[in-house]
């Protein structure tokens, strides 16, 4: 079947794991699950643990989430307009929290088919998690081709919805710089109401954020990539 799937992936995973320690890896990627999960949490609403820890309550979550390796896809159950809102929403706060703090992702949400399978064996120890569908070779490889941290809204998804306020609100015209040159679309903002301070601060936050970790390569494609990203940080201001 049909449903929106947001695809992307994380920049500079391979040195990330080449170049730390396991203790490092566990406390980078249990920050993203955070990140992720407040993105998720449309209600604002937490609750508490049994050892008194407060995590996001994701209870009556809209969008699915799942992760392998330096991939991660969000999905909906059906092509609702209600479910579009909620991984729109997710998406924008995915790509704003990650690129600006975190990690840096690049990536797309698409309306295309995606099946997934679940099964666990009675007798243990016998687990499938599966995804398959044309929509996950799609969003792999408009996600693959960008040349920036960044998200953009495929227009397959106004095969189902409308460009509404909403839309508008979140994403913004722009040439996506591609791997094979630039492309008209509907890009995430990588948050609301950029002036010329928060330029300075956030573009500091990305360049640190490609760095951290020892991630970094002092090589023309990622210096690219970074560059591309300020660019579209600074089209912003005021937009």
């Amino acid at each position: 079947m049909k449903r929106f799937i947001t695809y992307f992936d994380l920049l500079g995973y391979r040195n990330f794991l080449t170049n730390n320690d396991s203790e490092l890896h566990h406390r980078v990627i249990t920050q993203m699950y955070t990140q992720i999960d407040s993105a998720l949490n449309e209600t604002g609403k937490y609750k508490q643990l049994p050892n008194g820890v407060f995590v996001n309550d994701l209870t009556n979550k809209k969008v699915s989430f799942a992760n392998y390796s330096d991939t991660i896809i969000l999905w909906t159950e059906s092509d609702s307009q209600e479910e579009f809102d909620s991984i729109l929403n997710a998406t924008y706060e995915c790509n704003w929290r990650m690129n600006g703090f975190h990690f840096p992702v690049r990536g797309v949400l698409i309306y295309d088919e995606l099946f997934d399978m679940n099964y666990s064996g009675k007798e243990g120890g016998y687990h499938i998690n599966t995804f398959y569908g044309k929509g996950l070779i799609n969003a792999h490889d408009k996600a693959e081709s960008q040349q920036w941290a960044g998200m953009f809204l495929d227009k397959s998804v106004f095969d189902k919805v409308k460009l509404d306020d909403n839309v508008r609100n979140k994403c913004i015209d722009y040439s996506v710089p591609f791997k094979a040159g630039k492309s008209e679309e509907f890009a995430f903002r990588l948050g609301q109401n950029v002036n010329e301070e928060s330029f300075r601060n956030v573009s500091s936050h990305i360049e640190e954020n490609f760095k951290r970790h020892n991630k970094w390569e002092d090589i023309p494609s990622l210096k690219e990539k970074l560059q591309n990203t300020i660019n579209f940080l600074e089209y912003l201001i005021n937009k």
